[in-house]
């Protein structure tokens, strides 16, 4: 064998063990990160989705919580939740830097094409929150007033949409806050929210108003468009809390109601 011939031999020897190094590794890497606590990112205001007691308290409550430990749980990993901006939660997911959100983010087209969604786990609508003394019992009711939204949510977008006059906060409680005080009349919410709200400081003292002619909601969590793996152990893992009557419970525990019929896959809404 001549030199050349030689050389061209050992370069893809070289190469070949290259490459079958290169794929022990990704393999080895991809079993580390299944042992690899699951980053979740999540903004902590949305009650009864998550939320915390205080700012001080470093437990994470909530229907989505304890849907997304069990979740974990299923799939053999611990959590590590991880309190943002709503508004940063989508492109902390698209740069990799958490795993997946967990943060009563709704199914939108719009989302879904910078991030990928598991099947849903909630059905929702928006709502008009308003106290019991204002003269505002419809939607017609709402042009020429200020709505007190939550930035970057379908609620902000659907009073932008219509032309209303908004005044946009970092989170619900915020937005709440304001009606409470007097400084906007009423708020665009999803209604599990507005309904958890009434049980508690605003018993009694603030009505919820449906808003017509508009499509049901859906919450999913959201994961990197890239990372079909994770979707997959997701979808399974929340396939399996229904076989077994896990998912039911938590829904149960906090909504008192049933689980409704939902759909199996995000592309569904989607459609």
């Amino acid at each position: 064998m001549d030199t050349k011939k030689l050389g061209a031999a050992l370069l893809t020897g070289v190469l070949a063990a290259s490459m079958l190094a290169g794929c022990g590794s990704d393999k080895k890497d991809s079993a580390n990160d299944a042992k690899k606590p699951l980053r979740v990112a999540t903004n902590a205001t949305f009650v009864p989705f998550e939320f915390k007691d205080s700012d001080e308290s470093s437990e994470y409550k909530g229907f989505e919580m304890d849907l997304i430990r069990a979740v974990a749980k299923e799939m053999g990993r611990d959590v590590e939740f991880n309190n943002i901006a709503f508004s940063g939660i989508i492109p902390i997911i698209q740069q990799g830097d958490m795993d997946i959100a967990a943060t009563g983010m709704t199914v939108t087209k719009e989302r879904a094409q910078k991030v990928a969604f598991a099947a849903p786990f909630y059905e929702s609508k928006l709502v008009i929150l308003t106290p019991k003394n204002s003269n505002i019992h419809s939607v017609a009711d709402l042009q020429g007033k200020q709505i007190a939204v939550q930035i970057g949510t379908t609620g902000a977008k659907y009073a932008e949409e219509q032309g209303y006059t908004i005044k946009q906060f970092d989170n619900n409680s915020e937005a709440i806050m304001e009606l409470q005080v007097g400084g906007s009349p009423a708020a665009i919410l999803d209604k599990p929210v507005a309904d958890y709200f009434l049980t508690q400081d605003g018993k009694g003292k603030f009505d919820v108003i449906d808003i017509p002619n508009i499509k049901p909601e859906y919450l999913a969590f959201a994961i990197n468009k890239d990372n079909k793996e994770l979707l997959k152990q997701v979808n399974d893992a929340m396939a399996k809390l229904k076989e077994k009557g896990e998912f039911q419970k938590i829904y149960k525990k906090w909504f008192n109601t049933d689980m409704p019929n939902l759909p199996t896959s995000s592309d569904e809404v989607l459609k």
